[in-house]
């Protein structure tokens, strides 16, 4: 028993290890040892040329020990400490003459033959991770920290989001959706899907900005099953915006999730627009987060002309 209870701790360690959970837009490249293209992209760029220079280097190691186990017949020198096996290896990869070398057996002239295919195959790979890379597009969306919800019923339950790109996003859609743990039968729990309709689900233009607003009518789950039962049914809110590049074409694919403890009751967002002194509407992007109780003055957001502020 004393074991057991012993290992009790490391037992729950593994399990959260292998937890999934809800998380925020996308997943984190070191999770993902089993798609390597997918972590090739995501990674940061000093880790992603430190990979790639340590692929090569590890090929090259890999060669010219191979290399070495038939020296006497590769006749060349080596260079700054390096054996010729070596040089060798490194030249025959990357395509290049830096020494003098002669092959005078099958097993060097075959494996220099493989090296010179695996050396092709390593090029084109890592010419088009970096071709993927450059043509990738983010969707530099940050979404307020909490959810506002007006009143219910009759209220709104309403997110927000901004983005410094200067660009546009086109055919831009929204949506939003709780999920809950359901009891579906006795001792039975089932992750239940309920779709929340917004009052504005698509755009043909997006730009710096937008408020999405879910309508707390008579069918809002919020109203059906009150704040209470779906805080105890472990709710949460996923916010999904999909659009297209007007760049690129790329299609844009941006996720958030929400807890119900996000949501500020009685609450609604203050204003992140203002005019600045030629009549142009500008973004304050500092006030994404700002709320303020219903039935407070708004904020008057002034503008900072020693701040460049995205403009609408």
């Amino acid at each position: 028993m004393a074991i057991l209870n012993s290992l009790g701790p490391a037992l729950r360690s593994l399990a959260r290890r292998h937890r999934l959970t809800l998380g925020h837009q996308r997943s984190p490249w070191t999770s993902l040892w089993r798609q390597p293209v997918s972590m090739a992209l995501r990674m940061p760029w000093p880790v992603f040329f430190l990979a790639m220079t340590s692929l090569y280097l590890i090929e090259v190691v890999i060669f010219a020990i191979a290399f070495q186990l038939d020296g006497r017949h590769l006749e060349g020198d080596g260079a700054m400490g390096l054996s010729s096996s070596v040089v060798f290896s490194l030249q025959n990869l990357l395509g290049a003459s830096f020494q003098p070398a002669r092959v005078t057996s099958i097993y060097i002239l075959a494996l220099a033959s493989l090296q010179q295919i695996a050396g092709l195959l390593t090029n084109a790979m890592v010419t088009g991770l970096f071709f993927l890379r450059f043509t990738k597009v983010d969707a530099p969306l940050r979404f307020s920290r909490h959810l506002c919800l007006s009143f219910s019923p009759g209220g709104h339950l309403s997110c927000r989001f901004v983005t410094s790109d200067p660009t546009y996003w086109l055919r831009v859609s929204y949506s939003m959706v709780l999920f809950l743990d359901e009891e579906i039968e006795p001792g039975v729990v089932q992750r239940q899907l309920h779709s929340l309709p917004l009052l504005n689900t698509s755009t043909p233009q997006l730009h710096v900005t937008a408020v999405l607003s879910h309508s707390l009518g008579a069918g809002s789950p919020f109203v059906r099953l009150g704040l209470g039962a779906i805080r105890r049914a472990s709710g949460a809110i996923l916010v999904l915006v999909e659009g297209t590049d007007e760049v690129t074409g790329s299609p844009l694919l941006q996720l958030h999730h929400y807890r119900i403890d996000d949501i500020l009751e009685g609450h609604v967002f203050d204003d992140l627009v203002s005019e600045d002194a030629n009549g142009l509407r500008r973004v304050d992007l500092d006030a994404l987060h700002r709320t303020r109780l219903i039935g407070v003055p708004p904020h008057t957001v002034r503008s900072d002309p020693s701040k460049r502020s995205p403009r609408l």
